[in-house]
């Protein structure tokens, strides 16, 4: 059976962005960066980027969300305007924290466990690796991780629409990251961090905050075994539009599709349904997105879409998000990721348009 997680998706409002990357902190250089992972130490000094003291012994991954979490402070995202217990927190990841794992199991084969480091032990978990970012920010709410592969960032986007808009808290720091595979086992992985801070457009304005845009997302799970017979394809056909429908509502179709696929038949459904979107987009992949880049006549200015270089993690669609955020004024952006296992993600970036029913929110508000 084709299931949904996200009933209705509600809109986010962006406030701030945040981006770190060994290819710079621009999303438009980061979102185009190779997979060849880098040394942390030759890209990222975590005294210059956070301070002289206290950030030494935190795993490279805790360091790059600090950064890029502080970067989307600095880009007007104001999470300290709300009460503490009414921030949310969520991080996304599937190997931040990789390399420590690895690391452990070498230290307890080699000399047991009484050999791991104090400071490095209680990131067994990998939910603990949010936790100074929440401790700085006073993100008291609560905090989730998401670990889905390649989806978790969107799929944190949807479960924080749905915050929002329960009223669970007022305000949301959602971040992305990632740390090479050891070995190289996948593909090498990905490095880097994105920050989006988030909460509903009529408070953001209320108070005076810039929106820099809109997000609309929707996360659903289609099993791959329902993709065998004809019947289940037609069903997954059909949850697969009425997905794109309530993601993008409006008769504009977006400006950019940015795809993170593989080669699955789960992904062969997606292309399908996003055939329907006047945008050229391309087939699935035979063997992941391209590392090099798209070939020459696959250029995005001309065909409307981009692909990444080969992702294992959640971070290229978050960098594709945080580009879309910054490229908004453009028109809407679609960014779509799946993965053979049968989760589908979809998040529309647009650019803040105020409405009349806002408006009179925002004059009520004054």
């Amino acid at each position: 059976m084709v299931s949904t997680r996200c009933p209705g998706p509600a809109e986010l409002a962006v406030t701030g962005v945040g981006v770190v990357s060994p290819w710079g902190d621009d999303p438009e250089t980061a979102v185009v960066g190779g997979s060849a992972p880098f040394p942390a130490g030759e890209w990222f000094n975590h005294r210059t980027r956070l301070g002289p003291r206290g950030y030494k012994y935190l795993p490279s991954a805790a360091q790059y969300i600090l950064a890029a979490a502080r970067a989307a402070q600095v880009d007007r995202g104001c999470p300290e305007a709300h009460p503490a217990d009414r921030r949310g927190f969520l991080l996304a990841t599937n190997a931040g924290l990789a390399g420590l794992f690895d690391s452990m199991d070498a230290t307890i084969a080699a000399e047991g466990a009484a050999g791991i480091s104090p400071a490095s032990a209680p990131y067994f978990a990998v939910n603990v690796l949010g936790n100074r970012l929440a401790a700085e920010l006073s993100l008291n709410g609560f905090a989730l991780t998401f670990a889905t592969a390649r989806t978790a960032a969107v799929d944190a986007l949807s479960t924080g629409a749905l915050a929002l808009a329960s009223g669970r808290c007022d305000t949301l720091v959602l971040a992305a990251v990632e740390e090479p595979v050891p070995d190289g086992r996948g593909g090498g992985g990905e490095q880097g961090a994105v920050a989006l801070t988030l909460e509903p457009a009529v408070a953001a304005r209320a108070r005076g905050t810039a929106v820099r845009a809109t997000l609309r997302t929707r996360s659903l799970f289609v099993p791959p075994a329902a993709l065998d017979g004809a019947q289940g394809r037609a069903h997954a056909d059909r949850v697969l539009a009425a997905a794109l429908t309530q993601v993008l509502p409006s008769a504009n179709p977006p400006s950019t599709v940015h795809v993170d696929l593989d080669s699955s038949p789960v992904s062969a459904a997606v292309v399908a349904a996003l055939a329907g979107i006047p945008v050229r987009l391309p087939e699935p992949p035979r063997d992941g997105p391209y590392p090099d880049g798209p070939p020459e006549d696959d250029d995005p200015a001309r065909t409307g879409r981009l692909l990444p270089p080969r992702r294992i993690g959640c971070l290229g669609p978050a960098l594709a998000v945080a580009r879309a955020v910054n490229a908004a004024k453009g028109g809407d952006q679609l960014v779509v990721c799946a993965t053979g296992a049968g989760h589908v993600a979809l998040v529309r970036v647009s650019p803040y348009r105020l409405t009349t029913t806002q408006e009179s929110e925002h004059a009520e508000a004054a």
